[in-house]
Formats: C-alpha cells, sequence, structure tokens
C-alpha cells in the first residue's frame, strides 16, 4: 500500500464502521429516548426524535407501589434477584477459575491439554439441548426456584471459559518469578497471591466481566426455574414487561434501559481490562 492509497484506506474503513455502528446503535437510542418521552408524544404524528419535553414519569412508575407496573412485576426486587445471582456467580467463577487456572498453567498432569480444550469445547453446546435435562436436574436436587440453584447454575456454565481465559493467560507469566519467590521462603499459595495474580489482573476481569453479563442477561434457564415472583430476574421481568405494557412503550423503554445499565457500565469501565485480557489469552491456548 503507498502512501496515497493509505489514507483512502483508511478513511474507508472508518466509514464503514461508522455505518454499521450506527445501525447497530440507532434502535438503542431510540428505545433510551423513548424511555423519556410521554405516552402521548409516543402516539402523536409526526414522529418526533428528540422528547420534547423530558420526563422520568416511565422510570418513577416502575418503582411506584401504586402504579399497574409494580403490582405486576416488583422492579426492585427483580434487580435484587439478578445482582444477587450475578455477582455471587461472578465470585465463585473468579475463585474456582483462578485456582483450575493456575493448576492447569503451571502443573503437569497426563491430559491437561486435551481436559482444557474440552472446557472450551463444552461452551459450544447450545443452552436450548441442555434445558431439559437442567430443569430435570434441579428439580430432583430440589433447587428449581431457588436463587442458590441458579447462582450454581450459572457458576457451572460459566466456569469452563472463565478458567480457559486464566489458564491462558498465567501461561504468559514466566514461572521463574515463582521460583524467585519460593526460593526466598514463599509458600506456592503466596507466590501465587502476590506474584502471579497481580499480573494476572486483566485476565480476571476480562473472566469477571463476560461472567457477570452473561449472568445478568441470562433468560433460557431463569425463565424455566423461576416461578415465583420473589425469586424471578430482570430479563424474565422485561419478558413479561414487553407483553403486558406494549402500548405503553416509554415504559419499555424505560424497563429495558434499567435492565441495560449495568452491562453498559461494566463495558465502559472495564473496556480497556477485558481487550486486554481477550489479547493476552489468545496468543496460547
Amino acid at each position: 500500500m503507498n502512501q496515497t492509497s493509505r489514507p483512502l484506506y483508511w478513511l474507508g474503513l472508518g466509514l464503514i464502521g461508522t455505518i454499521i455502528a450506527a445501525y447497530v446503535l440507532f434502535p438503542i437510542f431510540w428505545l433510551v429516548l423513548a424511555s423519556f418521552k410521554t405516552t402521548g408524544e409516543l402516539a402523536s404524528l409526526p414522529l418526533t426524535f428528540w422528547p420534547k419535553a423530558p420526563t422520568i414519569e416511565a422510570y418513577t412508575a416502575l418503582f411506584d407501589a401504586n402504579s399497574q407496573s409494580s403490582q405486576l412485576l416488583r422492579w426492585p426486587t427483580l434487580i435484587s434477584n439478578s445482582f444477587i445471582v450475578a455477582v455471587s456467580s461472578t465470585i465463585l467463577v473468579l475463585i474456582f477459575g483462578t485456582l483450575a487456572g493456575y493448576a492447569f498453567s503451571r502443573l503437569h498432569f497426563p491430559g491437561r491439554d486435551l481436559i482444557l480444550g474440552g472446557l472450551l469445547i463444552s461452551r459450544m453446546f447450545q443452552g436450548a439441548a441442555l434445558l431439559l435435562p437442567t430443569y430435570r436436574l434441579m428439580n430432583a436436587l430440589n433447587l428449581q426456584d431457588s436463587l442458590i440453584g441458579l447462582i450454581l447454575l450459572y457458576s457451572a456454565f460459566g466456569l469452563p471459559f472463565a478458567t480457559w481465559i486464566i489458564a491462558s493467560s498465567l501461561r504468559e507469566i514466566p514461572f521463574e518469578l515463582e521460583e524467585s519467590a519460593i526460593m526466598d521462603g514463599a509458600s506456592r499459595l503466596q507466590s501465587m497471591v502476590r506474584i502471579v495474580l497481580p499480573l494476572a489482573t486483566p485476565a480476571l476481569i476480562t473472566a469477571a466481566m463476560w461472567h457477570f453479563v452473561g449472568a445478568w442477561s441470562e433468560f433460557a434457564f431463569a425463565s424455566i426455574l423461576m416461578e415465583s415472583a420473589d425469586h424471578k430476574t430482570v430479563t424474565i421481568g422485561l419478558a413479561s414487561f414487553v407483553e403486558l405494557f406494549t402500548i405503553e412503550f416509554n415504559r419499555v423503554g424505560a424497563a429495558a434501559t434499567l435492565v441495560a445499565l449495568p452491562i453498559m457500565v461494566v463495558f465502559f469501565f472495564g473496556q480497556r481490562y477485558f481487550t486486554r485480557g481477550l489479547l493476552a489469552g489468545a496468543v496460547k491456548g
């Protein structure tokens, strides 16, 4: 590529990226703006893009105990349940994924690479194929309609990928650093905590972000396992909300924005670590 065509090349790539970003983000942007409009403005013609008189009425209605939406769907309960499940399962995945990743990256045992590859292959199974056996298993263990059961289920599904990411990243850290610490009197556990894990911070954050987003937005297993209103999550609430309040699109937009907000916050503050963690795990796997 010569010096003349290079600016045109990058200009073309930037234009294509802008078009794709606009195509993907415009519906989301429209939904967020709709949440700040009144029902009358949404139904009026011609349609307006920006709210004429922005209001948070749709958001307050979600948490108003006297409103119809709050009587049918208790959003504070839905949000707290999702946070409990997502945060708790993320902590479990990080703890056991770190221990397993360290074992796969530092210990030598028969079938190590085969097992690690099998963990990654397990992510290829479609969730729909596992719905019925998972339901029967959780029912047999008396974990159906239980937040603890959902936490354990999400942890089991998220652990293989987290282990693969962490193990791939730890293999990039020279073992000589640990040997130096061990020679200075540190135990294997101390060298792992004080030497290895700080260097593997991007991979740990990547695994945590990936699992949190997946646990927060998961719908299929939660919908078949959670039956009582006290145990439902935000994704179940949003699906029910769309069915009940399709005409009041501003409330649907407010509910969808609340559900997407934690995901946007996670990626906004952790995007740098997320990219570094994935690249570190892609060097060796």
